[in-house]
C-alpha cells in the first residue's frame, strides 16, 4: 500500500489494509514480494496529483508482473482519464465511496478480471466496528470524525471529490477511541475536513464540545489533538473546554487561507479580518499557553500587492508556532478556475517564499525562548535516534524534540529540559532524571 495525501486519506488506506487482513491477505512493506500494489492517491491541488500519477508510473515501469490498484481521490476525480491514460497497465480503479470492496477487488484479480468502480456521490463512512490496520507509530492514532465537506471554498475540489459533510455519531467515536486506549494508544488525533463543523448534520446536539466532553472521560487516553478547526465554526465552549481539560492538547490548527476581506470573499471563506483577528485574540486570552498551526494560499486569483502586504502583515502580527503556505492551484470544476486576474507562477513562488522566510524568523524566535524550560515529551522513537513531541508538536506535520538519552522507549511520557535548537526548526532536549 502506497497511501499518499493527507491524515484522512491514511485513514481509508489503513481500512483498506484492516479489511484485507481480516480476510487472510498478508500485508508486505516489499514492493517486490507483492501480488497486488495498492496506491491510495490524493488530488487536491497539482503537486498532490502529479506525485500520486509519479507513483502510479514507477509500479508499472518497475513491476510488469504485479496486479495495479489505482484508488481514492484522483481515481474519483479522474477516472475514465487514467483508464485512458494507463489501459491494461492498472487492474483496478475505484473511488473514495468504494474502497470497503478492497477484498472483493483483489479476488477479482487475482481471477485475472477487472474492477472499475466510482459512486459518484460518496455517502460512505466508517465505523467503531470497522477493521483497520493502522500504520501510524503504536501509541498514536488518527480518529476520522466526519467525512466530506459542505463548505463550498471556490478554490476547493474537496465537496466535488468526499461528498457532503456527514459525522459519525459521537457513540461511535467514544468506542473507536477506547478499542485504541486498548492497543496502547495514548494520543489520538481528531480530524475531518472541519472539524468544528461537526454535528451541524446530525441534528441531535452532538457537537466537538460535546465529543471531546465524552472523550476526555476515557481513563487511558492522555492527549487528544483537534486538527483542522476551520475559524468560521470555532466557539467560546470549544476554547473554554480546551482551556479547562488537561487531555485536550492547547493546539489549535486554524487554517485562514488568507486575511484580506477581498480575498476572503472571493474564497468563499465566510469569514473576515477582523473576526480572524478577533477570534486569534480571543484563543489567546482564553487558552494563554496556546498553540497555533495555520495554513495560507498566496497568488489567489486577483491578489494585488495590497493584498499580499496584508498577509504579510498577518503573519507579522499573529506570530503563528506552526504555519504553511502554498501557491494556488487553479483546479478545474471550482469557481476560482475561471476567475479574471490569475497570478504568474514566479510571483506566486516569489510571495510564497516571502512568507516562509518571514515565518522562519518568527519560529526560530519563538524556539530560542523555549530553551532552558522544561517540558513533558511522548517519546515517539527510543534508542540512539531518540526523538518525541510536546504537546505543541502535531505528529508527522510539526517539528520534534531531539533528546539525549537512549534509555527511554516508543511511548513513554518523559519530563525534558530544552537546551538547544536542532536545524529544520527541530529542539534538543535532555531527559530531567
Amino acid at each position: 500500500m502506497i497511501s499518499l495525501g493527507c491524515a484522512k486519506n491514511l485513514v481509508d488506506s489503513e481500512v483498506m489494509l484492516g479489511l484485507l487482513k481480516e480476510k487472510g491477505y498478508e500485508i508486505t512493506p516489499d514492493e517486490g514480494q507483492a501480488h497486488i500494489l495498492i496506491v491510495n492517491t490524493c488530488a487536491f491541488i497539482e503537486a498532490a496529483k502529479q506525485e500520486s500519477v509519479d507513483a502510479i508510473i514507477q509500479l508499472i515501469e518497475s513491476y510488469k508482473d504485479k496486479k495495479i490498484i489505482v484508488a481514492g481521490c484522483l481515481a474519483q476525480r479522474y477516472e475514465e482519464k487514467l483508464i485512458s491514460e494507463f489501459g491494461d497497465n492498472i487492474h483496478a480503479v475505484f473511488g473514495v465511496d468504494d474502497f470497503t470492496n478492497i477484498v472483493d477487488v483483489c479476488e477479482a484479480l487475482l481471477k485475472g478480471e477487472k474492477y472499475h468502480k466510482v459512486t459518484k456521490n460518496p455517502e460512505y463512512i466508517y465505523d467503531y466496528r470497522t477493521p483497520r490496520l493502522r500504520a501510524t507509530l503504536p501509541h498514536f492514532a488518527y480518529v476520522k470524525i466526519a467525512e466530506g465537506c459542505d463548505n463550498r471554498c471556490s478554490y476547493c475540489v474537496i465537496p466535488q471529490i468526499r461528498g457532503k459533510f456527514r459525522s459519525r455519531n459521537m457513540d461511535s467515536i467514544v468506542a473507536e477511541t477506547e478499542k485504541l486506549t486498548k492497543t496502547g494508544v495514548k494520543e489520538v488525533a481528531l480530524i475531518a475536513q472541519d472539524t468544528t463543523f461537526y454535528g451541524k448534520d446530525l441534528k441531535d446536539g452532538s457537537n466537538i464540545t460535546e465529543l471531546l466532553k465524552k472523550l476526555v472521560k476515557i481513563q487511558d487516553i492522555h492527549w487528544i489533538r483537534v486538527l483542522y478547526s476551520h475559524p468560521a465554526h470555532i466557539n467560546d465552549d470549544f476554547l473554554e473546554l480546551m482551556a479547562q481539560e488537561e487531555k485536550i492538547c492547547s493546539y489549535i490548527d486554524i487554517p485562514v487561507q488568507h486575511i484580506h476581506d477581498d480575498i476572503l470573499k472571493k474564497m468563499g471563506r465566510n469569514t473576515s479580518q477582523s473576526q480572524i483577528y478577533h477570534l486569534i485574540e480571543k484563543i489567546r486570552n482564553t487558552i494563554p499557553d496556546v498553540t497555533l498551526r495555520t495554513s495560507l494560499i498566496v497568488g489567489f486569483p486577483g491578489e494585488t500587492k495590497a493584498h499580499f502586504k496584508a498577509l504579510l502583515k498577518f503573519v507579522e502580527d499573529a506570530q503563528f508556532d506552526h504555519l504553511g503556505v502554498f501557491t494556488y492551484s487553479p483546479e478545474d470544476g471550482t469557481k476560482a478556475f475561471n476567475m479574471k486576474s490569475q497570478i504568474s507562477e514566479s510571483v506566486k513562488q516569489e510571495r510564497m517564499n516571502q512568507i516562509a522566510q518571514l515565518h522562519e524568523k518568527i519560529a526560530i524566535q519563538k524556539r530560542k525562548q523555549l530553551i532552558g524550560k522544561e517540558r513533558l515529551v511522548l517519546v515517539d522513537s527510543g534508542g540512539f535516534q531518540a526523538k518525541g513531541r510536546m504537546e505543541s508538536q502535531a505528529a508527522e506535520i510539526d517539528d520534534v524534540v531531539h533528546i539525549t538519552d537512549t534509555n527511554i522507549k516508543p511511548g513513554e511520557f518523559v519530563k525534558v529540559k530544552i537546551i538547544d535548537i536542532h536545524e529544520s526548526f527541530d529542539l534538543i532536549g535532555s531527559i530531567i532524571k
